[in-house]
């Protein structure tokens, strides 16, 4: 089945359907005709290829594409709602694209190519000398977005998912762990083996005290079955990080560390003060980097190549325990 209705504006099948105004995106015209022709170009397809795949987001169903030659790691990004992990996703793949690297890894493939450009598309100034930034990720309970990345570090390949869900999903399930309205969350927080959590700086401008308690609270239940899963703590929007109040910022630092000892913090941001910004060309790779490499220290991981019968060669590889 489709993830998402391909007219423009419409949320089905996590929301309402665009023409009827419902949640009975099953009886559209639309939705019917599609799958329709989807189910027959389907059958052609699975002869052509093992790999079955569209370039958009992954769900938990998916991640078989990936574990049959290599357990993928999973990044978790946590943060309350609007504190910018979408827009991070955005950016990470627009300094990819635009020839920024990593400094120990290697962009080596993506089964989600779609997904990133649709997120990086969402961060260009348009006409009016603006930019949108990504739409607020739907907060349906069953909303999943897994972005993967096949990276190699020293001759080795890795496969990366970025997990993101709504910011108002894990508000509710760090109130109560259990929330039926909070699955994803809890499905990200089981299955991620490290996290990066975001602390919005604008929230904490506008919310003042009243915007420290969901970041603590949030930040406490991470930790209470961490374990030793690795955090990397960013610091979203910091070009406006002198606009906190400086009290404010010691306390959410001090709660911060009691949660997250050993986590490094990193200020991050989507626009540039200049060509060689730091918060923007450099920690925006560093976010990433830092936790994969604190990650895969602690992991014994060996990849080798196999033979398959896939076309891309980006992902002809498998996994060897050795």
């Amino acid at each position: 089945m489709r993830k998402k209705c391909s007219i423009e504006g419409c949320d089905a099948p996590k929301g309402l359907c665009k023409n009827s105004m419902s949640s009975d995106y099953q009886e559209c015209d639309e939705w019917r005709s599609i799958d329709e022709d989807k189910a027959d170009k389907g059958k052609s397809s699975s002869i052509e290829t093992n790999i079955p795949w569209t370039g958009m987001e992954l769900t938990p169903e998916d991640i078989g594409l990936l574990s049959h030659r290599s357990s993928p790691i999973i990044i978790g990004l946590i943060g309350s709602a609007n504190a910018g992990k979408t827009s991070y996703i955005g950016m990470l793949y627009t300094l990819l694209f635009n020839g920024r690297k990593f400094n120990n890894w290697s962009f080596a493939g993506s089964y989600t190519l779609n997904a990133w450009e649709a997120q990086a598309k969402s961060l260009k100034i348009n006409s009016k000398g603006k930019v949108p930034f990504p739409k607020s990720t739907p907060s349906h309970p069953d909303y999943y977005s897994l972005y993967h990345l096949a990276l190699k570090k020293d001759k080795r390949l890795y496969d990366i998912l970025f997990a993101d869900s709504s910011g108002e999903v894990f508000t509710k399930w760090a109130t109560d762990t259990e929330n039926s309205e909070a699955e994803n969350a809890k499905w990200i927080y089981q299955n991620s083996d490290g996290f990066i959590f975001f602390v919005d700086c604008e929230a904490l401008i506008i919310g003042r005290g009243g915007a420290r308690r969901p970041i603590l609270q949030l930040a406490g239940q991470i930790s209470s079955n961490l374990g030793t899963r690795k955090v990397v703590v960013v610091w979203s929007k910091a070009e406006k990080i002198n606009e906190i109040s400086a009290p404010l910022k010691k306390s959410i630092d001090e709660g911060l560390q009691r949660f997250f000892p050993n986590a490094p913090h990193l200020y991050i941001s989507n626009f540039s003060a200049s060509p060689d910004d730091e918060y923007c060309y450099v920690n925006n790779l560093a976010t990433s980097e830092t936790i994969l490499d604190k990650i895969t220290q602690s992991q014994k991981l060996r990849l080798t190549p196999i033979i398959s019968n896939s076309p891309d060669f980006f992902f002809s590889y498998g996994t060897s325990n050795q």
